[in-house]
């Protein structure tokens, strides 16, 4: 018997989101191991919902392709959503609000998939939110909440039969509202078995730079000017002592790279997320400002330390590694951290191992919900 399940991700837009989806993918083979299953995967590109659509996967710009899916009639078309035996919502920053308009429940993916086509025609079978996270300020403690998006959060609560989250900020926005959920440490970590690969060796550090530590600053004070000076003054000097890579998962960070060091050594593969697992197979350790490159090198058991300025950045206490402010960090702590890091970051690699175990047995008993 096949079970068809659709996948509500990203496609060739964030290798970050790749991780996360491929660990989806491996917990749900392995539930449906001894079931009798023939699991066929089919991925939906979030920012553009109509690519649910059978024929329609490359129509990528969102503000024609939503305009034209609201003309088009649902049953025209063979549909990922509504032919799916089971839908899951592949991890990503899923709760967020912020003074400056940005909100959560005006998100561009779920009027269009969960409401106007599972809740309409497909709402027999089984949704999934596994991974879900938040995306606000580095020291929020989830009550600048506003109502429309605390209804959001519960409406797709109550719809989901299965919901996880990745970071602890997102289970106290949950608590604000009344309602226990799980932390599960990202699905990222289980990617690589997705694809049977192994640690590869420790040939290189790697660190990855954006500008500010991340995308955003949500009306932080950043300090850009102090964090460029401080990590340039890092990276130098740990150049003198070990091969260093920089990672970059998209171009403007190469360009930035470049900036800092026009002499870099970079690794950037657009789209790739199988050449950036492999890449991070042979890597010693990592001092990241992407959260998911620090996590596929745990996967392999390897330790990074990440440094942001948002509530993602804090994710990786769930996997046992240190996470820093940005505008905290100075080339003293960085040199500290390099040193904790190169002497094994305190039995890394056995303090992941338990951690995984714990992570998978968890993801079981809440896929039993099915």
């Amino acid at each position: 018997m096949k079970i068809k399940i659709a996948i509500i991700t990203t496609v060739n837009h964030n290798v970050g989101d790749d991780f996360v989806r491929e660990g989806i993918k491996y917990l749900l083979r392995q539930y449906y191991k001894n079931k009798n299953k023939d699991i066929e995967f089919q991925n939906i590109h979030k920012h553009s919902p109509i690519t649910t659509k059978y024929g329609f996967e490359n129509f990528r710009n969102l503000r024609l392709s939503s305009k034209v899916d609201k003309i088009l009639p649902k049953k025209w078309f063979k549909d990922r959503v509504m032919e799916a035996n089971l839908l899951v919502q592949s991890g990503a920053p899923v709760y967020w609000c912020h003074e400056d308009g940005g909100h959560c429940y005006k998100n561009e993916w779920y009027n269009p998939l969960i409401k106007d086509r599972w809740l309409k025609y497909n709402k027999k079978v089984p949704l999934l939110n596994l991974a879900a996270g938040t995306c606000q300020r580095y020291y929020s403690d989830g009550t600048e909440f506003c109502d429309k998006c605390n209804a959001y959060i519960k409406e797709f609560y109550d719809y989901t039969t299965v919901t996880t989250v990745r970071d602890s900020l997102a289970q106290k926005v949950f608590k604000n509202i009344g309602l226990n959920v799980k932390v599960i440490p990202c699905s990222s970590i289980f990617a690589i078995d997705e694809h049977n690969l192994k640690n590869e060796g420790e040939e290189y550090v790697v660190v990855n730079y954006m500008k500010g530590g991340a995308h955003y600053t949500f009306g932080q004070k950043i300090n850009f000017e102090k964090w460029e000076n401080e990590f340039k003054k890092f990276y130098f000097d740990l150049k003198k002592v070990e091969k260093v890579i920089i990672s970059c998962h998209n171009q403007k960070e190469v360009y930035e790279a470049l900036e800092l060091d026009p002499n870099a050594e970079i690794f950037y593969k657009k789209d790739d997320y199988l050449a950036y697992m492999r890449f991070y197979s042979k890597a010693k350790f990592g001092i990241m400002n992407r959260v998911h490159g620090a996590f596929l090198m745990a996967s392999y058991g390897k330790p990074s330390i990440v440094i942001g300025n948002d509530s993602r950045a804090r994710m990786p206490e769930e996997i046992g590694l240190k996470h820093y402010f940005v505008n905290e960090i100075d080339y003293d702590i960085l040199m500290k951290e390099y040193e904790f890091l190169k002497n094994g970051a305190d039995n890394y690699k056995d303090r992941f191992k338990i951690i995984k175990e714990k992570a998978f047995e968890d993801y079981m008993k809440a896929l039993s919900k099915i």
